[in-house]
Parts: structure tokens; sequence; C-alpha cells
């Protein structure tokens, strides 16, 4: 049997792509709730589902924050 090491709690892997859980971006970067529920309102952050989860995949998380650093 092959142990893999923990995963911390809301970041999730699916096919070599990591994704973190909905619910722990506001938390996990410093942003209000509104912030994310505007961006997945407007589109600019597209919800996955990864074990019946909502996610946003690390790349269009990281995506996202360099447009709105852009914008400032």
């Amino acid at each position: 049997m092959r142990v893999q090491p923990p995963v911390k709690h809301g970041f999730f892997w699916q096919a070599g792509q990591q994704y973190l859980a909905l619910s722990e971006v506001p938390r996990t970067l410093n942003f209000t709730p509104s912030e994310v529920a505007d961006a997945v309102a407007l589109g600019e952050l597209q919800i996955e589902r990864v074990s019946d989860c909502k996610v946003v995949s690390m790349a269009a998380l990281f995506d996202w924050i360099e447009k709105r650093e852009g914008a400032k």
C-alpha cells in the first residue's frame, strides 16, 4: 500500500491539477466573502466540482489575483 502525504484542508487534486474549496478562498487569500462571491457572479472565477465540493482551480485563482492587482 502506498502512503500519500496529508493534504491541507480545502485543497484537492484531480487529474494533476490542484483546486481550492470555494469556502476556503476568502480565508486563504484574505479577501472578503463578498469579493469572492462577486467574482463568481461576474464569471471571473469558474467553479468546478470535485468530490461534490465546489472548488476553484489554483491556476484560475492566480489569474484572477493578477487581474485584480493589475486593475488597481
